[in-house]
Order: C-alpha cells, then structure tokens, then sequence
C-alpha cells in the first residue's frame, strides 16, 4: 500500500529543513540540487514543492513569521500591562536572538541577490516584514506604528549583536528600550500604568 503523505506536512518540514541549511551556508552559497540532497528528497521533489530557490526563501520568510507572531503573542497573560506585554515580544526575541540573526543574514542574502542584482520585486519579504510588526502591535494591543518601532529596535539589535557580539548587553538594552517606550506612551496616550 502506497504511503499517504500530508503535503501541506511535508512542505511545512522542508521549509524548517532549509532554514537550518540556509543559515548555516547562505542563500547565496546553495543550490536547489544541493539543497534537495541535504534535505534528503529529489531535486524533482524539491521542484515540486517550490518552484525555484527564491520561492523557497520567500514561503519561508512567511511560515517564520506566522510561526514566530503565533508564538510571541501566546506568551501574553491575559490583563497584561503595557510594560509586560513589551516585555514579552522582548524576551521572546532575546531568547531566539541566533535564530533572528539567521534571519537577519538571509533576508541581507536575499536582499542581494535579489533586488540589488536584478530589481526584482521585494513583495513577499516586505508582507512578511508588515506581519511581524502588525502582530506586535495587536500585541502590545496599540497603534502599527508602535507595533513597527518595537520591531525595528529589535531588529537594529539583533543586527548589532550579530556585528559586535560583545559590545552591549541585551538585557540591558531591552530593559532601557522598555522603560523609555513604556514611558512614552502612557504620557503619550494616556495609558493605563502598571
């Protein structure tokens, strides 16, 4: 009897397999025939699946940052403040700071090969990038636009970090960039304190 096989799974497993490739080699660095022996399928399956290696970093750009949204905004205890909810997208990001900074490095990869050498469309990244930074703000349950400035400090510190490991804490940055945020908007917007 032929096995049944859940493709949605499947696809699903291959794309959390070429993340753990790609962030070790580099989007660059990789083939599709190289990337379907490591994952230990066909290049026809591979193919299958993904239609070439760009489309393969673009769903996967999608699926991590559902995945990742999903998982952050799980963590919000119910009546959480403004200051706990901040700090849980913070501690979450601390806590995956290498994977983030996997992240960090494909997008740049992508980045290049992509729009830098051919101008092509950026849409799936950019769509991934506005998920991320929407959910923060239904996080933080606020405006886009602090949704986004949250994301955007993590990212700049991820990034930092990625560069210069030991130049500050991050911790430490997290705690100033709560305090100063936190502070902002209640004075800003009124809201409630802790």
């Amino acid at each position: 009897m032929p096995k049944i096989v859940d493709h949605d799974e499947f696809r699903q497993e291959l794309l959390e397999k070429y993340f753990d490739l790609f962030a070790k080699t580099g989007y660059l660095n990789v083939s599709m025939r190289e990337i379907a022996a490591q994952m230990g399928v066909t290049t026809g399956t591979l193919y299958h699946y993904f239609p070439n290696k760009n489309n393969l970093l673009e769903e996967l750009f999608y699926m991590a940052s559902r995945q990742d949204t999903s998982e952050a905004l799980a963590k919000i205890p119910n009546n959480a403040t403004l200051a706990e909810r901040t700090k849980v997208f913070c501690e979450f990001v601390e806590e995956k700071e290498v994977y983030f900074q996997d992240i960090v490095l494909l997008t740049i990869d992508n980045f290049r090969y992509k729009y830098l050498a051919d101008h092509q469309d950026f849409t799936l990244i950019n769509e991934a990038d506005n998920h991320y930074g929407n959910k923060i703000a239904e996080g933080l349950e606020l405006d886009d636009k602090y949704g986004f400035m949250l994301a955007i400090f993590l990212n700049g510190l991820v990034y930092h970090r990625l560069v210069f490991p030991d130049s500050v804490s991050f911790s430490e940055q997290i705690q100033l960039f709560q305090e100063m945020f936190t502070t902002f908007l209640q004075n800003e917007n009124n809201i409630r304190k802790e």
